[in-house]
């Protein structure tokens, strides 16, 4: 099973700020047990949210490494975010040699949902291992 939590990137300036989304349907799998009859999106897949978004904007500026989650800062979840809400994600990024931060937050229809603060260690990735290629599109993403 792939766990892709951004279905959209809507801009990004690579290696400092990023926007992306996510629609949530009732058929997603976790909905079922989290929980059963008030269904709302998990926070640790929420912070995974800002985590992917953030680690895309980093590849962006760093095209030969790979930024491994090494820890999360801090988390709030303020509101839960249901079956048909569509997500707005937001990032900014500091990109260092070694190191990588991401702090981030989520909104529905304007109201913060949640934020997170996210470390990440930058690998760098060894030829034809990866083929996921990340690629700045002049005029948008």
């Amino acid at each position: 099973m792939r766990w892709l939590l951004v279905d959209k990137i809507l801009t990004m300036e690579p290696g400092k700020t990023s926007t992306g989304s996510r629609c949530f349907t009732r058929s997603e799998p976790f909905f079922m047990d989290h929980f059963p009859g008030y269904p709302i999106v998990p926070g640790v897949l929420q912070i995974e949210m800002v985590a992917q978004l953030g680690g895309k904007c980093i590849m962006a500026a760093n095209p030969g490494f790979l930024p491994v989650l090494t820890s999360v800062k801090s988390a709030k979840f303020r509101r839960p975010i249901e079956p048909g809400d569509k997500a707005v994600i937001h990032v900014d990024v500091t990109v260092r040699k070694s190191y990588s931060l991401a702090k981030g937050w989520i909104e529905v229809e304007g109201k913060n949902m949640s934020s997170a603060e996210i470390m990440y260690a930058l690998i760098p990735i060894p030829e034809n291992r990866m083929t996921d290629k990340v690629e700045h599109i002049p005029g948008g993403i």
